[in-house]
């Protein structure tokens, strides 16, 4: 008799399994709970809306990616800042090789990555690929606060997360003993809670310095 061989489950059964259950869950948002540099942030991404909420310590930035505003609240009435994620070419000198399996981090399998300029070795990842889709606000909102930063001279100095996030969403990033970027928690069937995701009906202007305030007080 023929032997009759086990099959594995490859990634992108996970994404597909996911594509058709988050439609149906019309509310689901993904939750990330992550350490930028030692800080811990919190993420919910919301595509179907095209929404994103960062908290950090007291701090709350409601970003309208599609209507292009932050609403930023320490607690008292929110600051609209009118900002937009402007995807663009950058010339960067970062080249990313796969290595191979990387571990289970926060319940999902990994692929461990190496982040090159040149010959120089700048910092390691583990990242999921088939996450993209489903992060993609939270990666704009962080595309939009790093790029308030100065370019450092040392291109090793200061990663931007698209660069990671080109390859999948990095579960660890940096160097493995001291990673820069490290996601604890990670689901993607989060319903955001009342009106988390609403836009205030009173807000107060503002300008680029509350989203300063917003990116060091993520860790950015």
């Amino acid at each position: 008799m023929p032997r009759t061989r086990r099959l594995r489950r490859p990634a992108w059964c996970l994404w597909l399994a996911l594509c058709f259950f988050l439609p149906a869950q019309a509310e689901a948002a993904a939750l990330i709970e992550m350490r930028i540099g030692g800080t811990p942030v919190r993420l919910v991404a919301d595509r179907s809306g095209d929404r994103a909420l960062l908290s950090a310590g007291d701090m709350r930035a409601l970003f309208d990616l599609a209507g292009g505003s932050v609403y930023v609240s320490t607690g008292g009435t929110p600051r609209r800042v009118h900002a937009r994620f402007r995807p663009g070419y950058v010339d960067t000198p970062y080249r990313v090789e796969l290595f191979g399996a990387g571990p289970v981090l926060a319940g999902f399998v990994t692929r461990y990555h190496v982040l090159f300029v040149g010959e120089q070795i700048c910092a390691e990842l583990m990242a999921a690929s088939w996450m993209t889709p489903f992060v993609d606000p939270a990666v704009r909102v962080l595309a939009i606060l790093e790029a308030l930063q100065p370019t450092p001279a040392d291109p090793c100095a200061s990663i931007p997360l698209t660069t990671y996030a080109a390859v999948g969403w990095p579960l660890i990033a940096g160097k493995i003993d001291h990673p820069t970027l490290e996601t604890t928690k990670i689901a993607f069937d989060y319903q955001p809670q009342g009106d988390e995701l609403a836009l205030p009906v009173s807000f107060d202007e503002g300008d680029e310095q509350q989203l300063r305030e917003v990116a060091k007080a993520a860790g950015l």
